[in-house]
């Protein structure tokens, strides 16, 4: 045990001892102080009991991000049994010490507080910062969670394609698109005339997460192009999108590809390719060298790898069942 340890909750004026933690922690995925705030402190349901901090000697050696919803996302609801850390990291020197241990200790009292009784790392949308825990960059991160009872429950895959020099609009993509054009389907950018019917689309056909992530890139003043959609007879079928990252200019373009998806009675006719396509075309215009996904499955990755898309990273996706 380390001594003269303290865990207490986040107080303002943590946050770049809490950024440096995970940036030597988190090696392989630095993270800024803006998208700290942007992601963390501005998220709807932050709450300062969840941001577990460890102190040793007066020095922020540690932390643990847990979050439950207290507002619901859209039409998903409030999540009630499900309960999130999105992030745990201690300094380099005490991996392997109890520091995480009383981190993952405290949690769980917050979670059971609070009437969880399943506890994830770290799908929680809108604010994850990874899908689940990378097993090859991460081992003691995988390790921790194991310890203290999480569980894999599937897999996440990352892909990324090379764009620069060579992508060009496929021929048989052009082929199938002609056929769509004769059955009245336009895939075509975004238009204003078109944004209700989108919303309405993704409101009755995918997860509430997808409809606040277009909600948002609209309202942050977008460029249409960003947005492709299938059309048929003025109904939105399908879409995909693009955007940047992960500070307050998320929204303008770059190479985050993503979310897509076609109407279920619409799959298996080539409008997913063709948005796909075009969609990479578009990208490519605008001078970006590569487009990459951070969250699929392995059924999927197939159809991602017919356009230059390759597995960089895989996540696991852990649940812990809290006990009584």
């Amino acid at each position: 045990m380390v001594d003269s340890l303290k865990i207490r909750e986040y107080m303002a004026g943590d946050e770049e001892a809490l950024v440096n933690v995970w940036n030597r922690f988190f090696r392989k995925d630095p993270l800024t102080l803006k998208v700290f705030e942007r992601k963390v402190l501005l998220d709807p349901n932050f709450d300062q009991s969840g941001l577990k901090i460890a102190e040793l000697n007066g020095e922020i050696v540690g932390f643990l991000i847990g979050i439950v919803r207290r507002y619901p996302l859209f039409y998903h609801g409030l999540d009630e049994e499900n309960g999130w850390i999105t992030a745990i990291a201690v300094k380099t020197e005490l991996v392997g010490t109890d520091v995480a241990d009383h981190l993952m200790a405290e949690a769980f009292k917050f979670f059971k507080e609070k009437k969880r009784k399943y506890v994830w790392f770290s799908p929680y949308t809108p604010n994850y910062f990874f899908p689940g825990v990378d097993p090859e960059r991460y081992g003691e991160l995988l390790a921790l969670l194991v310890k203290h009872g999480f569980e894999k429950t599937y897999e996440a895959l990352s892909m990324d394609a090379q764009l620069y020099p060579d992508y060009s609009l496929p021929d048989w993509v052009v082929e199938i698109e002609k056929k769509l054009r004769e059955e009245d389907v336009e895939i075509q950018p975004l238009e204003t005339r078109y944004v209700y019917s989108l919303l309405k689309f993704l409101r009755e056909n995918f997860h509430a997460d997808w409809y606040r992530h277009a909600l948002e890139l609209l309202q942050s003043g977008c460029d249409k192009d960003q947005i492709l959609i299938a059309i048929k007879h003025s109904a939105v079928v399908g879409y995909c999108q693009y955007f940047h990252d992960e500070e307050y200019d998320w929204h303008r373009p770059g190479t985050h590809f993503g979310p897509f998806g076609v109407r279920e009675d619409m799959r298996g006719k080539g409008v997913g390719s063709v948005l796909m396509a075009k969609c990479l075309q578009n990208m490519r215009s605008r001078g970006l060298h590569n487009a990459f996904l951070l969250w699929t499955d392995r059924e999927t990755a197939k159809f991602y790898s017919r356009f230059g898309f390759k597995v960089t990273r895989s996540f696991y996706i852990m649940r812990k069942i809290l006990g009584g």
